[in-house]
């Protein structure tokens, strides 16, 4: 592997016949005007405006990048070198060197979005024209590290606490040791169980221990924030295991992220949700004598690194919330989409549904 390092001014003319070469190899759908036009820009302009990083081959120049401000702003290979690792060399360096988090890409340029979401670059936006107003479509992408959705099933709340736990400890100890990791969307779903919140209070609790034992439930006093709530069958339980950096945002901006993706899938089914000053989650008519939740919030934060998360009242029994003061509150009442609705939902549509807004939304 060869060493990155910076040109020199002797070495723009061979930079600009580089991506003279790489263009023509690459984007075919750019004619031979355009490609003419830009070529002098590239040398007096684009070159001298930001900083380049190059990898030296045996026969010139393999490949360059210009970066600026968490920008990959160009990446271009010779086509002698295309398929030898050259790009991946000049972009892990970009990701881990530069800190580059964002890069536009030609849409008809398939091979190099498939590069870039490759490395967990993800499209957030798109222009009809490019910079210079030509008819040539622009995809700007963003990485958001690599997001991996996984569907538990139904699995124990001691044993889900502990997985995601040991995600949540690994990804706090790659994004310290700078090294790659995986953000991740967990759905799952728990047998009978209540959780305690760290600033929660044991009176929140209305049964004894042989009572919850009747009633074949547990419970955990758990690290997340708020009170208590309860997780069951038909509760859809969403735990994302994410570095917030990457997605820009504070505890607050996640949690609104959270709450408005919820929003979101119950108006896909004409339910009209919204929060509840002072209280997190998601409500239902909100300022009323029958203002209810439909959906529960606990999230803790380390090193802006999340777990726990939300929780939905899908098909839910909702009388095991008659044996708590649900999140603390004496005077609230919850439901569910199956309550709402009449009919009991299928959850994998659900699911699908709230991954399609956290998607949209992070």
């Amino acid at each position: 592997m060869n060493h990155i390092t910076q040109p020199t001014p002797d070495d723009f003319d061979e930079l600009a016949e580089l991506w003279e070469a790489s263009v023509r190899a690459t984007h075919h759908f750019i004619p031979e005007a355009y490609i003419l036009k830009l070529k002098p820009l590239v040398w007096s302009v684009y070159l001298r405006s930001m900083p380049l990083y190059i990898i030296r081959g045996g026969e010139g120049i393999d490949g360059f990048m210009g970066v600026n401000d968490g920008m990959l702003e160009m990446l271009f290979v010779h086509p002698r070198a295309i398929g030898k690792g050259v790009g991946k060399q000049l972009l892990n360096y970009a990701i881990s060197a530069c800190h580059v988090r964002r890069v536009d890409v030609n849409e008809q340029n398939e091979k190099a979005t498939g590069f870039y979401r490759h490395f967990g670059f993800r499209t957030v936006g798109r222009d009809e024209r490019d910079a210079s107003g030509e008819p040539y479509p622009i995809l700007h992408l963003k990485l958001g590290g690599i997001m991996k959705i996984e569907n538990w099933g139904t699995v124990p709340y001691s044993e889900a606490w502990d997985r995601q736990t040991a995600w949540f400890d690994a990804l706090v100890e790659a994004k310290q040791a700078g090294q790659p990791y995986e953000n991740r969307i967990i759905f799952v779903e728990h047998p009978h169980v209540y959780t305690l919140g760290k600033s929660g209070k044991d009176a929140n609790m209305l049964l004894g221990e042989a009572q919850l034992k009747a009633i074949g439930a547990t419970l955990y006093h758990i690290d997340r924030g708020g009170d208590i709530t309860y997780h069951g069958p038909g509760q859809l339980v969403c735990y994302p295991i994410l570095n917030l950096e990457d997605y820009h945002l504070g505890l607050k901006e996640y949690i609104h992220v959270l709450e408005e993706a919820v929003i979101r899938v119950c108006a896909s089914y004409g339910i009209e949700a919204g929060r509840v000053k002072g209280a997190t989650g998601v409500w239902l008519s909100i300022g009323t004598p029958q203002e209810r939740k439909i959906c529960a919030m606990g999230v803790r934060s380390s090193h802006f690194v999340t777990m726990h998360g939300l929780a939905l009242n899908v098909n839910t029994d909702l009388r095991y919330f008659s044996y708590i003061h649900p999140c603390g509150f004496m005077d609230k009442g919850v439901t569910s989409l199956q309550k709402e609705l009449g009919r009991e939902v299928p959850m994998e549509e659900v699911i699908g549904r709230l991954q399609t807004e956290l998607l949209e939304l992070l």
